[in-house]
């Protein structure tokens, strides 16, 4: 059986650390009045930003996790999600430029989830065929 990568090892729990941060910094700054000054200056009311929020992060976490268990959907998931995600980003943030670190954060982490040895650990068929070649 193939090991996990390391790679996704530590994007995974990356993503699963940044996820629950960012719940508990939302939940803790809800009532920040610098942070809701920065919300009103958005396209989209400061309530549905925070709902984005929890969702966005809700989807972003049950994905790494399900990564770790060797779920192939979840990259796939990750993946589409984020393109969204990046795309609602620059269409309702007022500076655009706030969205560069996040977008070339999340194509670090598809480039690591996407490497032929995470393809490889994802791969049923990989698996499988590692399976057959050990010696009876």
């Amino acid at each position: 059986m193939l090991k996990r990568p390391v790679s996704v090892a530590l994007s995974c729990w990356f993503l699963v650390i940044g996820s629950l941060s960012a719940l508990v910094s939302a939940f803790l700054g809800r009532h920040d009045p610098a942070m809701q000054a920065w919300m009103t200056d958005g396209v989209i009311p400061a309530g549905a930003q925070y709902a984005i929020l929890l969702f966005s992060q809700g989807i972003t976490l049950v994905a790494a996790l399900a990564m770790l268990q060797r779920q192939r959907g979840a990259r796939t998931v990750y993946l589409v999600w984020g393109v969204i995600d990046i795309a609602f980003c620059l269409a309702t943030l007022p500076v655009r430029m706030n969205v560069l670190p996040g977008a070339l954060m999340f194509a670090v982490i598809c480039a690591f989830l996407y490497s032929p040895k995470a393809n490889a650990w994802f791969s049923p068929r990989k698996a499988a065929n590692d399976a057959c070649m050990t010696p009876a």
